[in-house]
């Protein structure tokens, strides 16, 4: 019989394995399909971008994109939930999986990329992958490290930036660790969004040479949650707002306002000013990379959630850790972004 989904990714994709995780989650019943050369042909017929995951149902129609693929199947299969009943701690849980899709991104394709050993590690994982065991063209190995070595600057990966992607990675470490000392998943007995966003980058970096040590040596806490988020359980209800803010606050207050947000909002005045770069002071370095379109985008969805929740204590939160005010910030006209922009930026592969 066959399974009603088809789930087209790789090992090597953050969103590929986020959205898995989500489906085991769920327990629903998906065929994983590694885009490799046997099965490029069928891919290339499903995916209007050349881009993972790709989530085919049943009736042969086919979505992409990993968030809205799971806010999507969210809707249609609701338990058990990922969605905290109190809005404000939904809110949370969709900043924080923002902040793993478009900033601790970053540090996945720095250190995969940067260092000698991840770059040797990486490519060969790749190139076995798309050939599947058959024999791999010569050199193959150096073209794929050569060329994702060339993106770097995409995400603003560089020898001037290294320290702040390094140090932000480090500290959210130690923030995580704490965190998931207390509970079993980021807000409770059962996964949010925010740790399925989360998970799939850092199964990315742990399995990479340099980070991964990083994360068995400093964040056992963080190794054990990655375990359970590959097959995730519903073991209990979501804590309460009340009980999670003064947890999480260092987190907003030093990564996602004082990285992640600025950067987005830097990024959204690029796009909407049609430059040709992005540069703003982080932590006293200046953060440089080229404009990312669909970043923009998802920074006017962000915004758009916030502003549909109106809770005292979110707000109190917000304020206080520095967030509101920059989704505040002057909105940007993101209406033309289409998420063909992706397609030039690989947000998704």
């Amino acid at each position: 019989m066959t399974a009603p989904f088809r789930l087209y990714g790789a090992e090597l994709s953050p969103y590929s394995v986020k959205v898995r995780s989500y489906l085991r989650y769920k327990g629903l019943d998906f065929e994983w399909r590694a885009r490799t050369n046997a099965t490029q042909e069928e891919f290339q017929r499903y995916a209007k971008l050349p881009l993972i995951p790709v989530l085919v149902d049943a009736e042969e129609n086919a979505f992409q994109d990993s968030t809205p693929i799971i806010e999507k199947l969210e809707a249609e299969n609701p338990e058990p939930s990922i969605t905290p009943t109190e809005p404000a701690l939904a809110f949370l849980s969709a900043l924080i999986e923002d902040y793993a899709d478009e900033w601790l991104n970053k540090a996945m394709f720095h250190y995969r990329w940067t260092y000698p050993e991840d770059q040797e590690s990486a490519a060969k994982r790749i190139s076995d992958m798309i050939f599947e065991g058959a024999e791999k063209p010569e050199g193959i190995e150096d073209q794929v490290r050569t060329r994702m070595i060339s993106r770097l600057y995409h995400v603003g990966s560089s020898a001037e930036t290294a320290p702040l992607i390094e140090g932000s990675f480090t500290r959210l470490l130690g923030l995580l660790d704490t965190l998931l000392g207390k509970r079993p998943y980021l807000f409770g007995g059962r996964p949010s969004l925010a740790d399925f966003g989360l998970a799939g980058q850092l199964a990315q970096l742990d399995s990479d040479p340099t980070p991964g040590i990083l994360l068995r040596t400093q964040a056992p806490n963080v190794v054990r949650w990655l375990e359970r988020m590959d097959a995730p359980k519903a073991d209990g209800a979501f804590a309460s707002f009340a009980d999670v803010a003064d947890d999480v606050m260092e987190l907003l207050r030093s990564e996602i306002a004082a990285a992640y947000l600025l950067w987005m909002d830097a990024n959204a005045r690029a796009v909407a000013d049609d430059a040709s770069g992005v540069s703003v002071d982080i932590g006293g370095i200046t953060f440089a990379q080229k404009p990312q379109r669909y970043a923009a985008k998802a920074f006017g969805e962000l915004k758009r959630k916030r502003a549909a929740v109106e809770d005292e204590a979110l707000a109190a939160l917000l304020t206080a850790t520095g967030i509101d005010a920059l989704l505040a910030s002057s909105p940007q006209d993101n209406d033309a972004i289409d998420a063909e922009d992706a397609a030039d930026e690989d947000d998704e592969d």
